[in-house]
Formats: C-alpha cells, structure tokens, sequence
C-alpha cells in the first residue's frame, strides 16, 4: 500500500542571516505523526529553499500540508509554500503557530488555509491526520478552526497537556551540524545549539499571550531525558555553550536546581543561558543558589523588565517592582551571569513618562553592570489579550488582511496613543550615548579611532550619570560628525553565536 504524505513547513524567520535555531515545531509535531500509513516529510525553508520539487514529487498522495509560521516573516514564507501546495495538489492546508493562535480570523479568511490549529498543536494534528486518513472530515477536533459556508467554525482548545505523555522527539531528524553552521563554519570553542526543556508559563502577564494559550501551566521534561538529549548536542554538535529557549526556565526552584546539581555531577562542561521572571527569581533563589547556577555552568539570564514605570508594570501585572530590576542585575553581576535584559517602550496610558522612565532603568542597570546587554522594542499589543483591548480603546486596530499585516511588522510603529517622534530618540540613546555609559567603550574602537572615542566616553559617561539622577532623558537627533566618528563594529562571542528566536511581538 501507498503511505499518504503529510509535508510539515517551517519557514524562514529572517530573510539574511537566519537563526540556527532547532525546527522545534516540526520536531514536537513529528513525534505526533509516527504511523505505518504515513510518511511524515520535514522542510525547514533554510535547508531546503528549492522546496517546490519536494511537493511535488508526492502531490498525488499528499494527505495535508502544515505550515508553522510566528508573527512577521515567517508569515511570508508560509504564503509562498501554500501556492506551491496550492498549485500542484487539493490536499487540505493546516496552519499552526503563534500567527494562526493569535490572528486565527485572518489567518483563516487569507484563503491560504483551509484550518488553523489554535494552541497547543501536538494532539490536533495527530487527530486531524487519523479523521483524514479515516476519510473522514476533521471537523469537531478541540484546537482546530475552519470555514463553513462564510462563517468561522471554533472548536476551543483544551488546556495545555503534559508532553510527558507524548512519544519522545528526536533530535536526529535534522542534522545539527547544518544548523550550526548555517551562516558560516562556527569555530570548534564557539559552537551552541538551542534546547527545550520545558514548555509554558505560569505567568499571566497582560501584555502576552502565553496565558491564554497555555493556560499558565508549566511543564518541564524528564530530566534524565534533558541530561541525555543534552549530551547528544555536544557529542554530535561539539557544541560548548546551550540555549535554553523556553519561555521560563526558571519556573521552579526544584527543577532548576535538580537541573543544576545534574550538569555539575556530569562531564558535560557546557556552559549555558535561559530565561527567567524577574520577580520568581528573586524571591525563591537564594545566592546559594546562584552560586550553583554558575557551578553548573550558567553564564546569562534573559529577565523581561518590559517598563521602568510602576504604574505600566502594575498595569500589565507583571509582579515586580522596578526597583527589583535593578536587584536582579546587581545579584547577576556579584555572580558574574552575564544578564540581557528585555524591554518596551511607549505603552498606553502616559507614553512619554514610560519611554523616560524605562530608559533611565537602563542607564541605571548600565551603570551597574556595564557589560550588561539590552533589547528594547515598541510596545505592540498581541490580540486577545487585556492590553490589547485597552489599546483597541485608544484607536488601535491591525490590518484586515494579511499581506497588510506583514507590512505592518516590517515597518516602523507608531501608537495612536503618541505622536512624538521617539523612535529617533531612541535611536540617539541606544546607538551613540547608551554605548559609553561603559566608561571602557572606547576599547572596542580601532587604534586609529581610539583617542576620540576615549575622548568621547570620559565626556560622555558623566553626561549620562548627570542625566540619569536627574531623569533627563530626552535624546535629540545625533550631529552627523558624531555618527561618524564612533561608527564601528565588535566581535561576537560565543553567546551571541547561538540564535534563537522569540515569538515576543
């Protein structure tokens, strides 16, 4: 008997220079799709850009086609992939992810899917394959939405399952190698891969989605399993330092630190990084067991402190006072944990209070870290979620259609609620004065270029200690000459030679 094919797509998340991260959807649906009538067939955009043959080759037996796909590019590549489908077979297109989860009207109303999983993916899909294979029309599958004579069908999804009750995903289906060195040989010192060792989040904050589609639930693997696929990476990918891409690492004291005793009583010798809640951090671990965490090979924390004001942290429940931000830095940084910290600007409400006070916060973390590392983005509101109905309320709506959206997303953000021009001031502060609050940046210039950055940094780095006490946090445009002079580039170390993605708006 013929298998029926079942193509599962992953698309490109950038244009140039893509993260080497795991395909980890496809992985974790795979594992889903493990029966004798199927053959189950894998394409991550980045290894196999010339799909087109591919779908071919097995169109007349293709049972379905899913495409997972997160908000922004990746949307683009999974149009171009449902053409292909499109244009060679009738097979059924399903689409997963955080876009079709957090747009599932307009995902479904593009014409480019015939059903959208919403949420957790892994029991739809093994569902919908049975009912296809059963020639039967999956129709009344939890997680699973589609069209019906012009209206929306939704069948809710359940909360989120235990992934301990599914079979065990396997790493061998992609070679890690490929993704290593996808944008170039890594050197042997400098290798990393990403893992996952668990999934969800207990936190409920009102900015993100995690909640409504997890629930606020938390699961982590085995850690006899972590331990193992752990050592897989290394020994396949001679990798020295891993990435944890879950959303919360740290989500519970026990498992961090079995976790941690694990890689010090193994010959692992791999140094790592994760994310972490600022406010559960500070409350359940102590410098001991910090102590542990760089022992155990621990050498960054990513903290999202989203806001420098107390009334948008409140407003978005995020748990943590902002002065807990600067605690977290200070615990790091007595550890030596290299810390990166995450934040928003211009949230509704008092936009320019926010954007004030958030990069006063930085400066003050820059202040006491210098080496400290920071990401800061216009705060977008992500749909079905309680900012996104208080920006809704300010005059904020997204594009009717697709290709808008993605317009949207490659552009620059401007909220109704603001109308100063703060994205050049953020600019000026993030490329030519947040730089020199480390009173040693000059170092990262040529010799040619050395004595006017040291000149420039002993100017600079009292300018912003001044403005930083005095809240005087206004950035005008940047002379010319001085965009000129302090323009250069830095080498990236080992922690940067590890990309991950996060679906974070």
């Amino acid at each position: 008997m013929t298998k029926k094919a079942v193509i599962l797509f992953f698309p490109l998340v950038e244009e140039k220079n893509p993260p080497n991260n795991y395909p980890w959807a496809l992985i974790y649906l795979e594992r889903m799709l493990r029966q004798p009538e199927m053959e189950v067939i894998l394409i991550d955009e980045r290894l196999h850009p010339d799909y087109a043959d591919i779908v071919k080759n097995v169109a007349d037996r293709l049972l379905f086609a899913g495409v997972s796909a997160m908000i922004g590019y990746q949307m683009v590549g999974g149009l171009n992939f449902s053409r292909t489908v499109r244009s060679v077979s009738h097979a059924p297109i399903l689409w997963g992810g955080w876009f079709p989860s957090a747009f599932p009207e307009m995902a479904l109303n593009s014409g480019y899917a015939d059903y959208i999983c919403v949420g957790q993916g892994e029991m739809p899909i093994k569902l919908f394959a049975e009912k296809l294979l059963r020639n039967e029309l999956p129709h009344d599958i939890s997680g699973i939405w589609y069209q019906r004579e012009g209206l929306i069908i939704q069948n809710q999804n359940e909360s989120l399952c235990n992934p301990k009750h599914y079979p065990r995903p396997n790493l061998r289906l992609f070679d890690i190698n490929r993704l290593i060195d996808m944008n170039g040989v890594v050197g042997e010192n400098s290798r990393g891969a990403d893992y996952m060792a668990s999934t969800g989040c207990p936190n409920q904050c009102g900015f993100c989605n995690l909640a409504l589609v997890f629930g606020s639930k938390w699961y982590p693997k085995d850690m006899t399993e972590i331990i193992q696929d752990i050592r897989f990476l290394k020994e396949e990918g001679h990798i020295s330092h891993l990435t944890f891409s879950d959303d919360n690492f740290f989500a519970a004291k026990k498992f961090v630190i079995d976790f941690c005793h694990a890689m010090v009583e193994t010959d692992l010798d791999l140094t790592w990084e994760a994310n972490a809640h600022i406010g559960y951090f500070l409350k359940h671990f102590s410098e001991e067991d910090v102590e542990l965490m760089t022992r155990a090979g621990c050498r960054r924390i990513k903290i999202g402190a989203e806001s420098g004001d107390q009334d948008v942290l409140d407003l978005i429940h995020k748990n943590i006072q902002v002065d807990d931000i600067l605690k977290m830095v200070k615990l790091l940084q007595k550890h030596q944990i290299h810390n990166r910290i995450f934040t928003m600007v211009c949230f509704p409400g008092d936009p320019e209070r926010d954007f004030r006070k958030t990069l006063k916060v930085i400066c003050k973390a820059k202040l006491i870290n210098p080496e400290i590392d920071v990401n800061v983005n216009f705060f977008k509101p992500i749909p079905k979620t309680p900012m996104f109905h208080i920006c809704v309320s300010s005059g904020f709506s997204y594009p009717p259609t697709i290709e808008g959206l993605i317009a949207f997303f490659s552009g620059k953000f401007t909220a109704p609620w603001y109308d100063q021009d703060f994205h050049g001031q953020l600019d000026t502060f993030l490329n030519y004065y947040y730089p020199f609050t480390n009173p040693l940046f000059f170092r990262n210039f040529s010799l040619r270029k050395m004595p006017f950055a040291f000149l420039l940094n002993m100017i600079i780095y009292p300018v912003i200690v001044f403005r930083t006490r005095f809240n005087w946090m206004k950035f005008s445009s940047t002379p010319p000459w001085f965009a000129k002079i302090i323009r250069f580039k830095t080498k990236n170390s080992y922690l940067e030679s590890v990309s991950t993605y996060k679906s974070r708006l």
